[in-house]
């Protein structure tokens, strides 16, 4: 008698490409993707040089960088940035014609949240890359991910 091994985990994807987003204050910073796992959130960045500066001048990531759910108070603070330095450190960039692919890890969001603000930083007059209204409903990719 033969027996069909039964996945331990399942988990489910869910893959936003080029999420709808009602206001950002850098147009060198763009949102790749955003991968919602059951434990935590991907959100994936393109940061492009400044063409402001010879040498393209710089990127961070501030440490206390977080994710709100649209409308509430709940901060979910950044768990792990991967290929951009986190504060103080920099990434100075070769020329004005650069960009840094690099993606920062959350805790994962609730299923019921359609919507987020996306903060480095909440300061008047200032550069920090905050995302405003970030749509988690327009998906073009789901797929379902079984893990022996």
């Amino acid at each position: 008698m033969s027996t069909t091994a039964i996945p331990k985990t399942k988990e489910i994807q869910r893959i936003i490409y080029s999420p709808l987003i009602i206001h950002n204050n850098l147009e060198t910073l763009s949102i790749h993707r955003i991968v919602r796992h059951d434990d935590v959130t991907k959100i994936d960045f393109i940061h492009y040089a400044s063409r402001i500066y010879d040498q393209g001048g710089w990127v961070q990531i501030h440490k206390q960088t977080f994710i709100r759910p649209l409308g509430t108070e709940l901060e979910l603070t950044m768990l792990q940035a991967i290929n951009v330095p986190v504060a103080p450190v920099k990434h100075y960039y070769r020329n004005k014609f650069d960009y840094l692919a690099y993606t920062l890890i959350f805790p994962a969001l609730s299923k019921d949240v359609k919507a987020i603000d996306i903060i480095e930083m909440e300061l008047p007059g200032s550069n920090w890359f905050n995302f405003y209204g970030v749509s988690l409903e327009k998906i073009t990719s789901e797929r379902l991910i079984i893990n022996n």
